[in-house]
């Protein structure tokens, strides 16, 4: 509250604020005190002797009969739909993991775990090199003689042409990678020739083809059959 001789600055202007608040509104007079100090004051009656005074009109506050509307927040923007991948990556061509299959001289196909064939040693004859055969190569006017060792003394070859078809030489196995259908029909064979087995095995061999026989249906689980 203001006294009737002094108000500091700050507190006259919260006066003026509080009237200003009130309706009809109407402009309000001050007086203002400069001591000789410098010192400023404003009040409602006459300044003290000694104090310059001057008649301080405030005006009235021109926006105090306006009604602000409430502020409406504006409404978030719309989320945009995730996008839909037009290429999608299709799907694979089979569920089977793919795996070696290898096949012997003989025909026989079995499955390579490290995508390699199985190698050995064959005489140079039985590849057909040279152009004669095998027996060509131990037999005959110009042959070798008999290849098993310790049945006879290392031959020597007199012949003019010598006995190439003799010589061995590594040969490995060839395989391919096979996936799918392929895949499923070479664990369908295996299957079938392993339940042969077990119901041709004795008693002490039937935990070992069990176990081969699971071994083999767990790997064609993916075929579906």
């Amino acid at each position: 509250m203001i006294s009737n001789r002094r108000a500091t600055a700050p507190v006259l202007t919260c006066l003026a604020v509080l009237l200003a608040g009130s309706a009809p509104l109407r402009a309000l007079e001050v007086r203002k005190c400069v001591g000789p100090d410098g010192r400023v004051a404003f009040q409602d009656g006459p300044c003290a002797q000694g104090e310059s005074s001057s008649l301080v009109r405030l005006p009235d506050d021109p926006h105090a009969d306006v009604v602000r509307e409430p502020e409406v927040e504006a409404p978030p923007p719309p989320t945009k739909p995730p996008a839909i991948n037009a290429d999608p990556m299709p799907p694979a061509d089979s569920p089977v993991p793919a795996q070696s299959i290898c096949v012997r001289e003989d025909g026989s196909r079995y499955l390579s775990e490290s995508g390699r064939g199985e190698r050995r040693a064959v005489p140079l004859g039985m590849l057909g090199i040279p152009s004669g055969t095998l027996a060509d190569a131990y037999g005959g006017r110009d042959g070798i003689g008999v290849s098993a060792p310790g049945l006879r003394e290392i031959p020597h070859d007199r012949s003019s042409r010598g006995s190439p078809g003799a010589l061995y030489v590594w040969v490995e196995d060839p395989c391919r990678l096979e996936s799918g259908n392929a895949l499923c029909s070479f664990y369908a064979v295996r299957i079938d020739a392993v339940q042969r087995r077990l119901r041709l095995a004795f008693s002490d061999e039937a935990p070992a083809i069990r176990a081969e026989l699971e071994s083999w249906r767990l790997r064609a689980a993916p075929c579906g059959n």
